[in-house]
């Protein structure tokens, strides 16, 4: 009786094959359960025009054996509608199919997994079983042997497909903010592990996703390998973070030091690097969009030029001061200036100590930027501490002439 049974079932399979037609080679499992003396099969495949529901050309209806002894192996559309062959979409995203059991009595199993027709390759599949939870990947034909309870037309597995998980990245914004991105497209799974390693095998990202499309932030610029876990299906993504443009904002000024008498002119050459867009900011009220602008002043002060550089993505700058006199005759009034430098130490504070190597008499002024005479003294040693903390903050000149000539001068920021 057993013989005819097998036999019953096996040309019953054909024979629906036969009529349901074949005709896309690929994608097709046969499930086998064995035991209790007894085996049936169920087959899933995915066919171009199939559908969920049942489709008169590609599905055919399950027949149950009226053996109370023989394991029942099937899918359905719904409670009543219980399918030995099922064919469904070919799917773009992640799918799980339920396979339900009658197991007529405790003991072993073996669940036999066949290809019928191979699985493309934008496909991976695997088999889960819902009493423990455990994953097996299918790769070709696949056996598991298992122990099962009498349980009556129960969900006791879920044949998983699996679509490739789609993956973009976004490389750093601004150079040093390591703000780097990979989105991850795991369309219809919401239960999956992503493990993310840089090029030096650090674990950089672990964790648990529940959406099917999650993003992986602040990544440093570098490689990185990533690899999906999901019901025994495994992806792997190598990517890499590309790291930005060094943004640089630079200038140089043709002089630190700018006379009213000489038409209160000053030029500037752009040194930035990777800049697109340019904005001066003379501090003066005026600015300017120009790559390397003129600019005239037509006040006495100490002004700070900033240049903003910009590019797509970021903005950085810098700044640079420049002092703007009346004539030069207001700064030394002399003709012959030593090469040698005054030493001039900030104390902080407004305090000072001013060293130079004249070991003579020494006439000592400072001037502030308007040319007033704030301070006059006559010192001989090599030292001499200087205090204006009574004295606005600003820019003052100080000028040291000794007796064979020789004149020290140098401009400080009170």
């Amino acid at each position: 009786m057993k013989n005819v049974y097998k036999k019953t079932i096996a040309i019953t399979l054909v024979s629906l094959i036969t009529l349901t037609g074949f005709s896309q080679l690929n994608n097709a499992f046969r499930f086998k359960i064995t035991g209790n003396g007894y085996s049936d099969e169920t087959i899933i495949r995915l066919v171009n025009g199939a559908s969920v529901n049942f489709d008169g050309s590609y599905d055919a209806w399950k027949l149950f054996s009226l053996n109370p002894n023989v394991p029942s192996l099937y899918t359905q559309i719904s409670p009543g509608q219980e399918l030995s062959i099922n064919a469904l979409p070919d799917y773009t995203k992640d799918t799980s199919i339920i396979i339900y059991t009658h197991i007529p009595a405790n003991g072993t199993y073996t669940l036999n997994i066949e290809e019928l027709f191979p699985l493309t390759s934008n496909y991976k599949v695997s088999i889960t079983n819902l009493n423990t939870n455990t994953h097996y990947r299918i790769l070709g034909d696949t056996s598991i042997v298992l122990s099962l309870d009498t349980q009556q037309y129960s969900p006791t597995f879920m044949f998983n497909i699996s679509t490739l998980a789609s993956s973009s990245v976004v490389d750093e914004t601004c150079f040093g903010m390591n703000d780097g991105s990979l989105m991850v497209n795991n369309l219809g799974n919401t239960n999956w592990d992503i493990v993310i390693l840089d090029s030096n095998n650090n674990i950089v990202v672990n964790s648990t996703s529940n959406s099917g499309v999650n993003n992986f932030n602040n990544l440093t610029p570098g490689d990185y390998s990533a690899e999906i876990d999901s019901k025994g299906i495994i992806d792997e993504i190598n990517f890499s973070i590309s790291p930005a443009l060094n943004l640089i904002a630079d200038f140089t000024l043709d002089t630190d030091t700018a006379y009213l008498s000489d038409g209160g002119i000053v030029n500037l050459t752009n040194n930035s690097q990777y800049a697109q867009n340019y904005t001066w900011d003379f501090d003066d009220g005026v600015t300017s969009s120009t790559i390397n602008p003129s600019h005239t002043y037509t006040t006495i002060g100490n002004y700070d030029i900033t240049l903003l550089a910009q590019n797509t993505n970021c903005l950085t700058q810098k700044t640079k001061q420049i002092i703007i006199l009346s004539s030069p005759a207001v700064i030394t009034g002399i003709n012959d200036v030593s090469e040698n430098k005054l030493k001039v130490i900030n104390h902080g504070n407004g305090n000072y100590q001013l060293s130079t190597n004249l070991h003579s008499q020494k006439s000592l002024k400072v001037y502030d930027i308007t040319g007033k005479s704030v301070l006059e003294d006559l010192y001989s040693k090599d030292n001499y501490n200087l205090s204006l903390t009574n004295n606005s903050p600003g820019i003052y000149i100080i000028k040291i002439r000794g007796e064979n000539g020789f004149i020290f001068q140098e401009k400080i920021y009170r």
